[in-house]
């Protein structure tokens, strides 16, 4: 499978947590970040995608994310949703991430974020929330209270920015186990050369083989969370695809 499969631990204050579209959950049995990125290790996972969910920039999200980038041999990706200027995205990057992904926050000053990407090249993608309306697909505030703005314009703009990845969720999706949304992943595709990770709603191997399909329109990875803690994903099932 032509698809990197890319585990998530969402984290808040330090501990594990859930998005359930806009509710931030405990997690009720997997409880310490740095033991569940270890077993994701151990199951075989090339990349683990930290999400620090807190609306600022959390000391204990900090050190946790510090602690477990420098315990994993393999690859950590990042999402602090509060970063959104050049200190907090300075003190970001120096928890030794090897990615670090911009979230709402920082696209509500789209000038500023095409900025950062062009400077720290590689290193940076961004995370786009979306709600799907009449009016067509709209970026979401994290957290999904409130609403950047329409999704094309901001695609438009990380794309000519030169920005490495972009993240796409379904937020009426995340953690919901009902299924991704693999229609807006194709939209967003056709719409721009960056590679594309798709997350929101992934519940077992059919959806993620039905993800791996979109490939060759530019899903190179997808990010699977809540499946994976109710048992009804296996990691190492997953990765075996």
């Amino acid at each position: 499978m032509s698809l990197t499969v890319f585990p998530s631990v969402h984290i808040d204050g330090g501990k594990v947590v859930h998005l359930v579209e806009d509710q931030v959950v405990p997690e009720a049995v997997e409880t310490d970040p740095l033991a569940v990125a270890l077993k994701f290790q151990r199951q075989g996972a090339s990349w683990v995608h930290l999400v620090a969910v807190s609306d600022h920039l959390d000391e204990a999200d900090l050190a946790t994310v510090t602690r477990i980038a420098g315990s994993l041999r393999i690859g950590v990706q990042a999402l602090f949703c509060s970063v959104s200027d050049d200190r907090t995205l300075r003190r970001a990057l120096r928890t030794g991430c090897a990615r670090l992904n911009l979230g709402s926050a920082a696209l509500s000053d789209l000038d500023w974020c095409a900025a950062a990407v062009a400077r720290h090249g590689a290193r940076i993608g961004v995370s786009t929330l979306v709600r799907t309306t009449p009016q067509g697909p709209r970026v979401a505030a994290d957290g999904g209270a409130g609403d950047v703005g329409d999704l094309w314009p901001v695609i438009g703009r990380l794309d000519g920015a030169g920005c490495a990845r972009c993240l796409v969720t379904d937020i009426s999706r995340e953690g919901m186990l009902t299924g991704p949304n693999l229609s807006l992943f194709r939209d967003v595709c056709a719409r721009t050369a960056m590679p594309v990770l798709a997350a929101g709603g992934i519940r077992g191997l059919d959806d993620l083989r039905a993800v791996a399909a979109l490939a060759p329109h530019g899903v190179t990875g997808a990010v699977v969370g809540r499946a994976l803690y109710t048992g009804a994903l296996s990691l190492p099932e997953a990765l075996a695809l």
